[in-house]
């Protein structure tokens, strides 16, 4: 890795605000159009490429994100789904209770025709995004097990982490399709800023001492300090770089073989293996 100079001003990631209910709720809704709008770009050929996601197909991501329309409307769909029967065989196999949960979701879809998993998402997604405003506080409070930061309530997860989710997996289909990747400063720059504060938060306790920078490139971009210690390292890579590392799709060689650093490669490897977030 080589160092290089950014134009963009650094800020502190701690500084990062929280959105409010009704901008998570504007943003989910953004992106599912964002989603839809790739979806309609697709050719016949491109439904069964194979994605990052080693178990799925495109196909099988739309359905996923299906899935969640059920899922992401509180906690009477969340516990409608994650029946421990239903869901027993894919925890035998060494799956987490959400993976289960996820790959359940897909293959319950798997005969279904590809349009009405496309109408399910379509029309359902909505639905879902307004049922988790109502959702009660006290549901809200329900904690559930999410890789890598352990335990989250399920107001986080479904108002937060699944409009991340249908990201990632809109950049997954992009990647795998060769379709283009639609990319704005006031959308994707939102989530992506989120995700840098799980990141931020992640790394402080996993890659303690560093001193980090983080500066991502592309129309969501920026810079951020990401935490204080007294080993200054300064990473920068594209932003879809950094949501595919951070997600786990990208690993810490990958990443160092197309990020820059001005650090010792081993240095520079202990912070790129510490970003990480919830998705």
């Amino acid at each position: 890795m080589t160092s290089t100079a950014s134009s963009y001003e650094v800020t502190d990631a701690r500084a990062i605000r929280p959105l409010s209910r009704s901008e998570w709720t504007t943003l989910a809704a953004t992106e599912l159009q964002a989603f839809l709008s790739l979806l309609d770009q697709l050719e016949p050929g491109d439904w069964e490429r194979p994605t990052a996601c080693t178990r799925w197909n495109v196909r099988d991501v739309v359905a996923h994100q299906a899935g969640h329309v059920q899922m992401g409307a509180g906690l009477r769909g969340f516990l409608a789904q994650a029946r421990p029967l239903a869901n027993r065989g894919y925890r035998r196999s060494g799956m987490n209770q959400l993976d289960a949960l996820n790959q359940a979701e897909v293959d319950r879809r798997r005969e279904l025709p590809i349009e009405e998993v496309i109408a399910e998402l379509r029309e359902g997604t909505p639905r879902s995004i307004q049922s988790r405003e109502r959702m009660p506080w006290l549901s809200r409070q329900v904690r559930i097990p999410v890789a890598p930061t352990g335990l989250m309530t399920l107001d986080r997860l479904l108002k937060e982490i699944f409009p991340r989710d249908m990201w990632i997996h809109r950049l997954d289909i992009a990647d795998a399709t060769g379709k283009p990747f639609a990319q704005t400063a006031a959308h994707d720059g939102l989530l992506v800023r989120r995700a840098v504060a799980d990141v931020s938060a992640f790394l402080s306790a996993h890659a303690k001492g560093f001193a980090v920078t983080l500066t991502l490139n592309g129309p969501a971009g920026g810079a951020w300090k990401l935490s204080c210690g007294n080993r200054p390292v300064s990473v920068e890579m594209s932003v879809v770089d950094f949501m595919r590392l951070s997600s786990g799709r990208l690993s810490a060689a990958q990443a160092a073989a197309r990020a820059t650093a001005d650090a010792p490669p081993d240095l520079a490897n202990t912070v790129l293996r510490a970003i990480r977030a919830p998705y």
